[in-house]
């Protein structure tokens, strides 16, 4: 994983950081992103490319999730090692006092880098896989419009046991319809996966090789899904420690965050990079949207 000290060596200032920055952008050579042209002129003052063809004027962070942020290069950066790098991720409240910014900009650079921690979905799990679903946060009209209904998947080896990815959502039901897109989003058909008795999952015999079993209290859950309630639990235990509550409208960005780091829990040496790669790929939202 890339230390502290090798971060600082690697980005020591602004212009470390517009280099690597303009290196990942465009690591082919510049493509103009409004004509495809690929010849430019580097306007040293303002730090832009202008096309020599259509003259159009773009940054190294225009149309990515930093796009028309205003904080120095070097902040953005930070932020984004902070948030892949360390275990538990980092709070907002702890990001404003690193950072010297504002709570609504630690907040906003947050939510704006998972936006770039979500999973493309081009990659479902390819193997044996445990299902279940949990409930979280709690019907508080202070905070949250009420409980999630969250669904989990598990890759599991079956030779080893060992868990592989997980992918876990916040859907709007319980009912088939609902379930039947995130199981389709996340596993190949054909796969073994593992649930509980419920009725809801009837429909996964016809696309896998459903295996089922029923369950008569919370105990045997554990004992015949294991590894998802693992999982389950990292989850709750993080929010509990890192945030005190799931916030009902912004869940899914707190999920994807937790899949994003614990899918390379053993690919810590190019987690940072990967983290850039996408926010370098995604689109951003505004403040006013992240609120709205």
């Amino acid at each position: 994983m890339l230390s502290i000290l090798d971060f600082q060596k690697q980005f020591p200032d602004e212009e470390a950081c517009f280099q690597y920055l303009l290196k990942k952008r465009w690591p082919n050579g510049f493509i103009c992103p409004k004509c495809s042209h690929d010849q430019a002129y580097f306007i040293k003052t303002r730090k832009l490319m202008q096309c020599k063809k259509c003259r159009h004027q773009t940054s190294v962070t225009a149309g990515t999730i930093f796009h028309k942020l205003r904080q120095p290069l070097w902040l953005l950066l930070w932020t984004c090692y902070w948030m892949s790098t360390t275990k538990k991720g980092i709070s907002a409240k702890e990001l404003q006092r690193k950072l010297g910014v504002s709570y609504q900009t630690a907040w906003t650079l947050a939510h704006k880098i998972r936006i770039a921690m979500k999973s493309s979905g081009k990659y479902p799990i390819n193997n044996e896989v445990e299902f279940d679903e949990t409930c979280l946060g709690k019907a508080d009209k202070k905070y949250d419009k009420g409980r999630a209904i969250i669904k989990a998947v598990v890759e599991v080896d079956p030779n080893t046991q060992r868990m592989g990815r997980a992918y876990i959502e916040h859907i709007q039901s319980e009912k088939s319809e609902d379930v039947k897109t995130f199981i389709h989003k996340t596993v190949k058909s054909g796969c073994v996966i593992r649930t509980d008795g419920k009725k809801t999952y009837i429909f996964l015999k016809k696309e896998y090789k459903h295996h089922p079993h029923k369950m008569y209290d919370k105990k045997d859950n554990e004992i015949h899904l294991p590894k998802v309630h693992i999982v389950i639990a990292n989850l709750k235990m993080w929010l509990r420690g890192m945030h005190n509550h799931l916030p009902y409208k912004h869940s899914q960005r707190y999920l994807d965050e937790f899949d994003f780091r614990f899918n390379r829990r053993w690919k810590l040496e190019n987690i940072f990079e990967k983290l850039m790669t996408r926010a370098i790929e995604r689109s951003t939202l505004t403040y006013a949207e992240l609120t709205g």
